[in-house]
């Protein structure tokens, strides 16, 4: 358990996380643009296009938002309760675009609860 004035190592691991599941969100757009002029058919095509452009939506919100739990969580460490279960809850439903490559839903529980079990000197 880290014991500094700030939570350095629980925001290195959210922020990287949330960088991750961001990029993992914006290559599902890239993907989706990429496959729809294989698919037969203008409904399956609008069909598989509509779902990987939700979820590249879904991934740049949650990556986004990791990202910011993480930069508050090491602005304001006092409130590193909230701040960890933000990040810890957002990764776990990462889970649903890839998980940020399943490295970034990792690398973000474990910040989540790095933020939680913080202690300050």
């Amino acid at each position: 358990m880290s014991s500094s004035k700030k939570p350095e190592a629980a925001f290195a691991l959210s922020l990287i996380a949330g960088i991750i599941i961001l990029i993992n969100g914006a290559l599902l757009g890239a993907v989706g643009s990429f496959i729809a002029p294989f698919i037969p058919g203008p409904s399956e095509t609008a069909l598989v296009t509509g779902i990987l452009s939700t979820l590249m939506i879904a991934g740049i919100i949650l990556g986004i938002i990791v990202i910011v739990a993480a930069v508050m969580l090491y602005r304001n460490p006092a409130q590193k309760t909230m701040w960890g279960i933000i990040i810890l809850v957002l990764s776990i439903v990462s889970i649903f675009i890839g998980g940020g490559f399943v490295i970034g839903l990792i690398l973000g529980v474990i910040g989540g609860i790095l933020a939680l079990r913080w202690k300050p000197k």
